[in-house]
């Protein structure tokens, strides 16, 4: 997520942190913080679809045991509305986070739709 979007859910009170704020280099590869977003059991936030069926961060969120909610939609939105998104289904995902065995992935659309994508190295359809 954009800077200003985890910056946004920090002023509604949410503990949100950037890449930027983990990671010293922005251009860190996404295996890397992947990793560290397991081995610490933080929740990934993400509208980077592609995250999902990239071989080595699949790997990574699945060796790591990373729990990843990739927001799809299909244009572009502004940041209050990614941050509506995830404010309008934070419960969800949070109860989620927090009762699904790690490693998964899971889509959430605009409308609210949580699709599981994979868990523990199976593909969902």
């Amino acid at each position: 997520m954009p800077r200003s979007v985890a910056d946004e859910l920090k002023r509604v009170g949410k503990d949100a942190k950037w890449k930027g704020e983990l990671f010293v280099e922005l251009s860190t590869k996404d295996p890397i913080w992947l990793r560290e977003t397991g081995i610490n059991s933080w929740l990934v936030l993400t509208r980077d679809r592609r995250i999902r069926s990239r071989p080595g961060e699949r790997e990574a969120i699945m060796t790591h045991r990373v729990g990843c909610f990739i927001f799809t939609y299909k244009n572009d939105l502004k940041r209050h509305e990614i941050v509506q998104m995830i404010l309008a289904n934070i419960e969800q995902i949070e109860e989620k986070f927090n009762t699904t065995p790690r490693p998964f992935i899971y889509t959430v659309s605009k409308d609210g739709e949580f699709r599981e994508y994979a868990r523990s190295g199976l593909t969902v359809k």
